[in-house]
């Protein structure tokens, strides 16, 4: 296997920035790369001082005030830069969103920045020893690095990842002028998107290869219903679009090893592995102000993750006083839309003991609330991948979820295949459908040998969730793409229109 030197670009990377997945994948897929022989960086904004005090200054920006940092991390198994600039700084680590849950309004600008930064490095401007071999971009905020890349004539492949496609890095068209970018850019086949310019496009456009997160969501998304008006554009590229099934760090999601539990289990026996959850349980509920004297002990429902529509967070609230009917508890660790949680917080105040919402994310207290839960819900309207039921069934809290994009890549339908079922398919997206999946649920939960097949099956299947398999996946897809673009005497693939190549790209970018 040749040994590649691959520069990856994100928004986030988990451990020092996480909002959602795309943390996750960057926290670990990098780390599978590196173990495997490549020469890996990531870069990623420093949100805050104290995340930049921990890096020292290697390069200054071009055409911008930033700079680039090297974070100091012995224990990483790659090197993290961080680009600094006076606006990321002040985020104080909230990458996305102000204090108010309002998008920051300088988003397009400093997102456009990191982008400069990478095509930069890329193209081996910034005087450093290093030059990759190809670039991997992630979601619309990198969107404009093969952008910046042709703009500056700098020869190399990139691959663009879409992790969720709904986000889009929508602005006026007047940006481009802010951005320093040709106003010839403005058009359907670069950046114009419904009267807007779409960062997104930059990577479905200009990238040499596109993925996205599982092969479910690569077809659905050229499709109308999940396209989210891209769907024609992602068609004609279909022959460049694979679709990758993320992988989970099975080092750290490990019920048997994870030093946020008390009581490990392997799900070698499922008598030990069920009465290790819930020893779990009553371990966790008092915490979070729920009863532990029900007898016998009701089922326990989680949630982990945004509260969004997305996600189905609706659904289940107009669920909820159906569900509560039956004998069962709920937890909710999860933040997002305002209005979700001040519904959650009224819900958890209507049902005292039995339903509680723990605002925000703990990484701890996700961990134990995988191990401690039976059942976790994930009614999503689209789901491009999906960590929580890979993370749910690994400790075998079993999914009920809706049949789309990647939970139809990762769950089997237990009542369709009962020897090899792992969960729940919701039969559609309703509330009404949620509940009916979760009776479905229910009724297997009481048989204690049904259960505990459906427990032994979704904790083997979730083994096989690593990054081993997927990470020889993108290995091949970045050779392929190195080997197909060294290949080409002239671009075949897509190119910037004429007058966007002769467009002029100012050498200040205006704050």
């Amino acid at each position: 296997m040749k040994r590649l030197k691959i520069l990856m670009v994100a928004a986030e990377m988990a451990p020092l920035v996480k909002v959602g997945g795309l943390g996750d994948v960057m926290g670990s897929l990098p780390r599978a790369l590196a173990e495997r022989g490549h020469d890996v960086r990531v870069l990623i904004p420093a949100y805050s001082s104290r995340l930049a005090k921990q890096a020292r200054p290697i390069a200054r920006a071009h055409g911008f005030r930033g700079r680039l940092l090297a974070h100091e991390n012995g224990q990483a198994a790659f090197p993290v830069w961080l680009l600094e600039t006076a606006a990321f700084l002040r985020r104080e680590g909230r990458p996305y969103l102000n204090r108010s849950g309002r998008p920051w309004a300088d988003n397009p600008v400093q997102f456009s920045h990191l982008s400069r930064m990478a095509a930069d490095i890329a193209g081996g401007h910034l005087g450093l020893d290093w030059e990759p071999d190809i670039v991997h971009c992630n979601d619309w905020h990198t969107g404009l690095v093969p952008v910046w890349m042709r703009m500056n004539e700098c020869n190399l492949p990139t691959v663009f990842t879409i992790h969720n496609l709904a986000y889009q890095g929508r602005f006026p068209p007047d940006i481009l002028a802010r951005l320093g970018l040709p106003d010839s850019l403005y058009d359907p086949e670069a950046l114009e998107c419904y009267g807007d310019v779409a960062f997104i496009k930059g990577g479905l456009v200009f990238a040499d290869r596109l993925t996205t997160v599982s092969p479910g969501y690569a077809r659905e998304i050229q499709t109308p219903l999940f396209g989210a008006g891209l769907d024609g554009l992602l068609r004609a590229r279909a022959e460049q679009l694979t679709g990758i099934v993320n992988g989970i760090d099975l080092d750290s999601w490990n019920p048997d090893t994870d030093p946020w539990l008390t009581h490990h289990y392997d799900g070698s026996d499922i008598s030990t592995t069920r009465k290790a959850k819930q020893a779990e349980g009553d371990r966790l509920k008092p915490r979070l102000g729920m009863s532990t004297k029900d007898k016998p002990r009701r089922p326990l429902l989680a949630w982990v993750g945004r509260l969004a529509e997305q996600k189905g967070m609706d659904l289940l609230l107009a669920a909820l006083p159906v569900l509560m009917e039956r004998d069962i508890d709920i937890v909710v660790l999860g933040d997002g839309e305002a209005a979700f949680s001040r519904a959650l917080k009224a819900a958890a105040h209507r049902w005292p003991g039995r339903l509680a919402f723990k605002q925000g994310f703990d990484e701890a207290l996700a961990h134990q609330v995988y191990a401690a839960s039976d059942i976790l819900l994930m009614p999503s309207r689209f789901e491009p991948c999906g960590l929580a039921q890979l993370c749910a069934m690994r400790y075998g809290s079993i999914p009920v979820v809706s049949p789309v994009g990647g939970l139809l890549d990762t769950v089997i339908d237990a009542g369709v295949d009962p020897k090899r079922g792992t969960g729940f398919y919701m039969e559609a997206v309703s509330s009404e459908k949620l509940v009916d999946a979760v009776d479905r649920a229910l009724v297997c939960w009481k048989s204690s040998r049904d259960w505990g097949r459906i427990i032994a099956n979704a904790m083997s299947q979730a083994s096989s969730f690593g990054w081993g398999e997927r990470v020889q996946d993108y290995e091949s897809l970045y050779l392929n793409t190195l080997d197909s673009y060294l290949s080409e005497h002239h671009r075949a693939l897509i190119s910037l229109p004429d007058s966007a190549k002769a467009g002029k790209v100012s050498t200040e970018a205006r704050e």
